[in-house]
């Protein structure tokens, strides 16, 4: 039993998931590699670190189960407002917890310091890496869903960012 114990421990640090198809958004591990992403991410910005917040979490987790039952990344519009929002979908098993923030930090790339959504080069995309660093949000809370073949990773941010007019710090 102890061996086991320790076994599922190490492939969790690893970034190693359960193919069960459910959230996990309550395993330390997934909280800890998301939260040291999110963070870095803000660190190289001077912003203060997110916190983790169980609630955002759990609305995470409802929109991840409805993504991955239907198949596809979509926002929940019913949050505008009050829960900013970042989703990411990929390959089932094949991408960390580390790969699915890097891929909104990647954004940074064409992000120029303006107000939002002024602050890309072109028609690029940042709203998700700005919706990581943006200064007045404080707390996160992710969850990670799967079908099967496609993983869906939802993560919420309270309060809200990419407010239109804004800088993002």
């Amino acid at each position: 039993m102890r061996y086991l114990s320790f076994l599922i421990s190490t492939l969790m640090t690893l970034g190693l998931r359960a193919q069960s198809g459910q959230p996990t958004y309550k395993d330390s591990a997934f909280v800890n590699a998301l939260l040291l992403q999110h963070n870095t991410y803000r660190a190289a910005q001077q912003l203060p670190q997110l916190t983790w917040s169980n609630d955002l979490a759990a609305d995470a987790k409802a929109w991840a189960v409805h993504l991955a039952a239907i198949d596809k990344g979509d926002h929940d519009q019913r949050i505008r407002g009050r829960e900013g929002e970042n989703i990411w979908w990929g390959t089932a098993g094949a991408f960390s917890y580390t790969d699915m923030v890097s891929f909104w930090g990647s954004e940074k790339k064409d992000f120029v310091y303006d107000v939002f959504p002024n602050c890309r080069k072109g028609k690029s995309v940042v709203g998700h890496y700005t919706q990581v660093i943006w200064k007045n949000t404080t707390s996160v809370g992710c969850a990670l869903a799967s079908n099967g073949q496609t993983d869906y990773l939802v993560c919420r941010y309270s309060p809200a960012g990419n407010i239109i007019g804004q800088k993002p710090y």
